[in-house]
């Protein structure tokens, strides 16, 4: 495994999740503002990007996304017990 890759990308998603999270809190108390729509959007975009390109180069991140290739593969990540 390329640990410097695995890092990279998971800071990325990370910053670019919480991003998204805290964007939508922001809509939680004003659904009104249409630029911060547009943005939380492509912020969710982003993560979906970022996401997904973990999980083809590592593991998969959520059970939804485990089973590729008519391979259940969802216990090949890190877990924490």
């Amino acid at each position: 495994m390329d640990n410097q890759r695995y890092r990279e990308l998971m800071r990325n998603l990370a910053a670019a999740d919480f991003y998204a999270q805290d964007l939508k809190l922001y809509l939680d108390t004003h659904p009104e503002d249409k630029r911060a729509v547009e943005i939380y959007r492509e912020a969710v975009r982003q993560t979906d990007t970022l996401r997904k390109a973990f999980e083809n180069e590592f593991y998969p991140l959520r059970a939804s996304s485990a089973g590729k290739n008519d391979e259940w593969n969802w216990l090949m990540g890190q877990w924490i017990m």
